[in-house]
């Protein structure tokens, strides 16, 4: 199960990346960002299609080329999913037939989410919804508040169809049995004016999700008082994948 958002700030121009999944890891995997776009890879991952399609938008390309070029690229395109937002009007959405249901995605005006092996298209609808609705409030919590609301929504599925090695037959599972019990989340921005708040990953916890919002608001609040007692000397340039394209000086 996972279940990612791609966004743009209207405001600020700052791309995003949010999500959540059922396996230990969701930063070190499915989200990619730079003040060019946003993209996350995703279902049977490959992290080097959201790296290849970050350089593309580097150079120019839309969201649309970069992702239909990545994914011709690549031979196990029916088992990814690859959502792509860049500058202005451009999108780009794959979910391939082979992930696990339910599978879709969601285009918007500024933001792109999608999902697998979750019940139903409520979850899609709320993190669409939620982003929509919250354009008043700060961009990284809004991403981390999309995501929430695709949890409320019901979430991943419970259980999992597996093939059985020996048998060949199918065996239906509890997700956690199959995938390990934990859960991941991770934020990140990139921001013509970085933050501290703007890179924030929860590894393995039992509710990954809700810990990022919880560790979103102790980042908040640390990097205040840090401004206070420095008095804004301290210079911020998050970790991304791989800082691309234009940088701030």
């Amino acid at each position: 199960m996972t279940f990612s958002i791609v966004a743009r700030d209207e405001k600020s121009g700052a791309f995003g990346a949010c999500g959540y999944t059922d396996i230990a890891g969701y930063g070190a995997i499915v989200p990619h960002v730079s003040l060019c776009g946003a993209a996350a890879t995703q279902a049977y991952a490959n992290v080097d299609n959201g790296l290849e399609v970050m350089q593309l938008l580097s150079a120019g390309q839309s969201a649309e080329a970069a992702g239909e070029a990545v994914l011709d690229g690549d031979e196990g395109r029916n088992m990814r999913q690859l959502l792509v937002i860049g500058q202005g009007p451009d999108h780009f959405a794959w979910t391939g037939a082979d992930c696990i249901p339910w599978h879709g995605h969601i285009i918007a005006d500024n933001h792109v989410a999608s999902a697998n092996c979750i019940k139903s298209q409520a979850v899609l609808d709320a993190i669409s919804e939620t982003f929509q609705a919250t354009q008043h409030e700060e961009f990284t919590l809004r991403l981390i508040k999309a995501i929430q609301a695709g949890e409320a929504a019901g979430g991943h599925v419970d259980t999992v169809d597996v093939s059985d090695e020996a048998t060949g037959e199918a065996r239906t599972l509890p997700t956690a049995e199959v995938f390990g019990g934990v859960m991941s989340a991770a934020v990140m921005v990139a921001s013509p004016e970085p933050e501290m708040w703007h890179n924030l990953r929860v590894d393995a916890h039992p509710s990954a999700i809700h810990e990022l919002a919880e560790t979103y608001r102790n980042a908040r609040l640390s990097a205040e008082r840090v401004a206070t007692f420095y008095k804004g000397a301290i210079r911020i340039k998050p970790y991304y994948w791989r800082w691309i394209g234009k940088t701030r000086n």
